[in-house]
């Protein structure tokens, strides 16, 4: 018994050392099964990933014909051995399955069975799959033998977490470095035509949601110093919402500035607050203390162009930033208020504000910027019938607000039935 506890002790870290060395997830998996199947007596394996829609997808198998894969090819949360074990986050062992009429162990019975050990995967809070071990012969798992595996996949849980985040990282690490690439070229396109106006609003726009993925990225690629982890999943994910939002502001602001239409749909003010925010405080995320919402009773959607709506709170929202630079007490407020058939959208600081009380002209900036921020917004907002205005009564700081249709007001009526519809409707500017 010590001699086969120590060699089960030195496969374990064979294996260990093999799956946290590993570049391609199914070879890792096909190597631990050849590597315990003779010590242990495995005739099957399954290895399911969660595949996003409330099931299980089957990543790879060893032992079985081509129809009994593709008997498994898809279980559902709750079915058969691993659904369960998917289900429940917790391991199972089904013995003596080719005398049971349990409807749970059918499948494995199918593919002839006897005992069956599952184990789900799991990093930290996230469900990745589950990792099942059978054998056909009527010889039960013992309890050294289950320790193994479940230990066993513990190490598999944090090695396929790791390839996951890297092979995230890279593909959004492209994307990143390809849209950064188109950003220079704009810019460099800028240089060669200084009186284009188009393509600075352009350049500016792209910067923003790219300096938001630049730091997402720096993040993983620091966390992935040690082992990564799920939270470099999430941080992976704003970075390529960040870079999808790069290409959807291209393709929307030259419609705007081709044709002065925008894509009108129903968006919620608190989620343009929230996206907004995300978005400047992933570049800024010392602002996060100063920057706070208030959103009034019943103020729910408006009809708008939401990607460039999140730009225009964006735009305002930095320039506060900086204008509270250096302030005792900076404070930020995101406001919406609901006002007859409108929604009034407000950022409001304590910073130093407009000397002259009114807005910049175009190109001009207050901030030390470029002045194109407060122009994007104009233009946006012209498009949305809207304007911008500058609260003169303000004591100090600023107020600059603007309004929108609210979606009460516009149901019942032609022009918002293609957008309730989820067809996008255009609004063009006059």
């Amino acid at each position: 018994m010590e001699q086969r506890n120590s060699r089960l002790l030195q496969l374990l870290a064979e294996c260990a050392a093999k799956m946290l060395a590993a570049s391609d997830p199914r070879q890792m998996i096909d190597y631990l099964f050849d590597r315990v199947r003779e010590e242990l007596s495995i005739d099957v394996y399954f290895h399911y990933l969660v595949d996003g829609t409330g099931g299980l997808r089957l990543e790879g198998s060893g032992g079985l014909t081509p129809e009994q894969i593709e008997l498994g090819r898809r279980l559902e949360f709750g079915q058969a051995v691993c659904g369960v074990v998917a289900r429940d986050r917790e391991p199972c062992l089904a013995e003596n399955v080719l005398a049971s009429t349990d409807p749970m162990t059918a499948f494995i019975r199918a593919v002839g069975l006897d005992s069956y050990a599952c184990t789900p995967l799991i990093h930290g809070e996230t469900l990745i799959g589950t990792l099942g071990f059978g054998r056909r012969a009527a010889v039960p798992f013992t309890d050294v033998e289950l320790q193994f595996l479940r230990t066993m996949c513990s190490y598999v849980a944090v090695a396929r977490n790791r390839l996951d985040v890297q092979a995230e990282m890279m593909a959004t690490i492209q994307a990143h470095e390809t849209l950064a690439a188109e950003q220079a070229h704009l810019i460099e396109r800028l240089s060669a035509q200084p009186a284009s106006s188009d393509l600075s609003m352009i350049a500016h726009e792209i910067a923003q949601p790219l300096s938001a993925a630049s730091n997402y990225i720096v993040v993983v690629q620091r966390a992935l110093e040690g082992l990564g982890g799920a939270e470099g999943l999430i941080e992976l994910s704003q970075a390529r919402v960040e870079i999808d939002r790069c290409s959807q502001i291209v393709s929307r602001m030259r419609r705007l500035l081709q044709s002065g239409e925008i894509n009108a749909e129903f968006a919620t003010v608190r989620l343009l607050f929230e996206d907004a925010l995300r978005m400047v405080l992933a570049a800024r995320p010392d602002a996060g203390s100063v920057v706070s919402l208030d959103i009034g009773e019943g103020v729910g959607d408006i009809l708008g162009d939401r990607i460039q709506l999140v730009q225009v709170i964006a735009n305002l929202l930095r320039n506060s930033i900086e204008a509270t630079q250096g302030a005792a007490d900076p404070v930020i407020t995101m406001r919406a208020r609901g006002a007859g058939d409108w929604i009034e959208i407000a950022v409001e600081d304590n910073g130093r504000g407009f000397v002259s009380g009114i807005l910049p002209e175009p190109g001009i900036s207050t901030t030390g910027g470029s002045g194109v921020g407060l122009s994007v917004v104009k233009r946006i907002l012209a498009a949305h019938d809207s304007e911008m205005v500058l609260d003169p009564s303000a004591e100090r700081g600023a107020r600059i607000s603007f309004r929108l249709m609210r979606r009460e007001a516009l149901i019942g009526e032609e022009p918002a039935s293609s957008a309730r519809s989820g067809e996008p409707a255009a609004l063009k500017q006059d």
